[in-house]
């Protein structure tokens, strides 16, 4: 008796392998295997989750090479691949992750993801440049479904994201980023996300009143990641605030008041606070 060939494995059973392999096995291994290998890996179910962050998208990459060698190209760019894997996936994406893009804009990309991306509940994005941050609150306003937003540096754009979070997002629960924040960056949070059930904020500017407002603001708090924020001064209040939470960590602090007077930009900041220990 012949043993079963893999290539004749069920439609079914290989979408489901297929949905855990990762970006590189995808797109330059698995479809050119056979052709039921290849119409498998077309169903918008392998592309529901698309982390690039697992890719190596510099000049150097390996990846790049190979997929350049193997779909017989001229050159790549991060916004044609980034359209491929969206236009694979039928509007089905619901968790997406942008690496860190040296000087590159992510202006039309998110421009992209906001039209083609309608069932979005997770998006981490990098530090943003200008422009790119300028344009996210209007962004925002398309991912209604969207319950998790991680980013790699605070926008500018900060509060007024937040407003349209608040107006068109209303199962967000989780909120990822560093950066500088004030009392009234403390009081949009609570007034913007009244749903919030995790918020990570390690190595940012943050003081203790602002923390405890948000602590007894945001209700459905359950995990909260304050570990190695400057300004900041974990005392008695604080922890009596936060023992009812799941998790609180917030090892590292360092209670420096008047930290935040001596930079004179975000960039400053970023690297001291990123950096600095």
């Amino acid at each position: 008796m012949k043993g079963r060939r893999w290539e004749d494995l069920s439609f079914d059973c290989l979408i489901f392998v297929f949905c855990k392999l990762g970006f590189e096995d995808l797109t330059i291994a698995v479809p050119f295997v056979c052709k039921s290998w290849y119409k498998a890996s077309l169903d918008p179910d392998c592309w529901r989750v698309l982390n690039f962050k697992e890719l190596d998208f510099s000049t150097k990459s390996k990846f790049i090479a190979r997929f350049k060698q193997v779909y017989q190209l001229q050159s790549f760019s991060f916004s044609s691949f980034l359209k491929l894997c969206i236009t694979k996936s039928h509007g089905s994406v619901i968790e997406l992750r942008i690496p860190s893009l040296l000087g590159a804009s992510l202006q039309q990309d998110l421009v992209l993801i906001s039209i083609k991306c309608p069932k979005l509940k997770v998006l981490a994005l990098p530090t943003l440049l200008w422009n790119d941050d300028k344009q996210l609150p209007e962004l925002i306003c398309k991912w209604k479904e969207m319950e998790t937003l991680e980013m790699t540096w605070k926008p500018i754009s900060f509060l007024q994201m937040l407003e349209q979070i608040k107006l068109y997002c209303p199962n967000f629960s989780e909120l990822n980023l560093c950066g500088f924040f004030n009392g009234k960056d403390a009081q949009a949070i609570v007034r913007c996300l009244p749903k919030l059930k995790c918020l990570l904020m390690s190595a940012s500017f943050l003081r203790k009143n602002d923390l405890l407002m948000i602590l007894e603001g945001c209700k459905e708090l359950e995990e909260v990641n304050v570990s190695r924020c400057r300004g900041l001064d974990v005392d008695d209040a604080v922890l009596k605030k936060a023992s009812k939470m799941k998790k609180f960590e917030f090892e590292g602090c360092k209670p420096e008041e008047n930290y935040g007077n001596t930079y004179y930009n975000y960039d400053d900041l970023f690297m001291e606070l990123v950096f600095g220990y």
